[in-house]
């Protein structure tokens, strides 16, 4: 058995299979997805950024999504500051929540919150 892998096969018992190139264009092979890429992207809209609901349990802050609904209850706006830029970081249906969260901020990371009426 050894022997044989040392010596290698006949060359007329060697089989010739030609290699094929493949040539991938992406372009042309991703044009049905970029399309409708497009065109979903058209279908909805400009984009908007949407702040998260922030709840505060058990010391962790629990992030949610938002339902449109709940998008015209929200009366405040959680702002953080950082380096010269804003960054919202959420939007809350009450004062006292939005205090909850500012003072917790200030609290456990030493942050400060602007609390913005919207």
């Amino acid at each position: 058995m050894s022997r044989a892998f040392r010596e290698g096969v006949a060359k007329n018992r060697r089989i010739h299979a030609p290699v094929r190139r493949r040539n991938w264009s992406p372009v042309r092979d991703l044009q049905g997805l970029k399309t409708r890429t497009q065109l979903i992207g058209s279908e909805m809209g400009p984009m908007v950024e949407v702040p998260a609901m922030v709840r505060i349990e058990n010391e962790h802050w629990v992030f949610e999504r938002i339902e449109n609904g709940v998008l015209y209850n929200l009366t405040h706006k959680l702002i953080l500051h950082e380096e010269g830029n804003q960054k919202v970081i959420g939007g809350t249906t009450d004062m006292r929540t939005a205090m909850q969260v500012a003072q917790c901020m200030a609290q456990k990371e030493n942050r400060i919150v602007m609390i913005q009426p919207i």
